[in-house]
């Protein structure tokens, strides 16, 4: 089904290209609405810090789970923090009106649910879009998430081995709750506009228990007040594919806001030890025994 999703949107957006393409007026009042809603959202509403374990999250690591819960301090949020967030809004709002545009078959969009476990826990949470009786979660990505976990490079496989968002338990706690199929990932790249649909597998029905576990499994240590303990360990830095001897924080808890009191002082962020431009990037250090010359620029 992932390609006909595909094809009818890229089909109705080369056609848009060319002329008028008629779109209904519900659906115009419709993507007029939800942006208002987002705007109104991100700017009149007080911003709510409590910590609570819904779909969206509970299947992000234990321990950054952990360290919010605890009040420690996040990092502070950039200034453009609330337009990343309206952006992410706004796209996924395109995105519902241009699948209906393009005639594929929308059931519902934005329906709170409930997922009752095993123990009669409950966890809720809000689905992006329900298309033709299966759950899609919509994400608005970077061009590398794009790439390397929707795109080309990505898929199912890719999303899960390295899930820092959760994404996997998320989408099955949607379809769970509604006692349907999670079908995947609708995917816009945010700086080309470019689509994907990024299928998960079906016919495998372990992934599905296996995300529930972990939910689960989240959501008992959390209530438990289970001692912390970190995730992830520190990896071996490569340049130019040779190991320069330094260490770096591993992929996971590089977009953690918890990164600097989970790792302490051994955490440094640091232009890249080894590159000789005039800016180099900036990496997360947790160990230099092979430092660059007259550095200096710790922060």
């Amino acid at each position: 089904m992932s390609n006909s999703i595909l094809n009818r949107v890229q089909m109705f957006l080369t056609e848009a290209n060319k002329a008028s393409v008629g779109v209904s007026s519900t659906i115009v009042n419709e993507f007029g609405e939800a942006c208002k809603d987002a705007f109104k959202k991100r700017f009149t509403e007080q911003y709510d810090r409590t910590f609570r374990t819904r779909m969206s999250n509970i299947g992000r690591p234990l321990c950054q789970l952990q360290m919010e819960k605890s009040g420690a301090e996040a990092e502070p949020m950039p200034y453009n923090f609330k337009m990343r967030n309206l952006f992410g809004d706004m796209i996924e709002a395109a995105a519902v009106a241009i699948l209906k545009a393009s005639g594929v078959k929308v059931d519902d969009t934005q329906k709170k649910v409930k997922y009752k476990f095993d123990d009669k826990t409950e966890i809720e949470g809000t689905y992006d879009i329900k298309i033709q009786n299966n759950i899609y979660d919509i994400k608005s990505a970077s061009p590398w998430a794009f790439e390397n976990k929707f795109g080309d490079n990505g898929g199912f496989d890719a999303i899960q081995k390295e899930d820092s968002f959760g994404y996997v338990p998320q989408g099955y706690l949607y379809a769970n709750a509604e006692k349907t199929d999670f079908a995947g990932w609708i995917a816009i790249n945010k700086s080309t506009g470019e689509w994907a649909v990024t299928e998960t597998p079906l016919a495998d029905q372990k992934h599905s228990s296996d995300a529930i576990k972990k939910a689960k499994d989240n959501m008992d240590a959390l209530n438990s007040n289970a001692p912390f303990k970190r995730l992830f360990k520190d990896e071996e830095e490569f340049f130019n594919r040779k190991a320069t001897g330094n260490k770096i924080l591993p992929l996971s808890c590089r977009f953690c806001s918890y990164k600097k009191p989970c790792w302490g002082d051994k955490l440094k962020h640091l232009p890249q030890q080894q590159s000789k431009a005039l800016t180099p990037k900036w990496v997360w250090y947790t160990e230099v025994t092979n430092p660059r010359e007259e550095d200096g620029h710790t922060k």
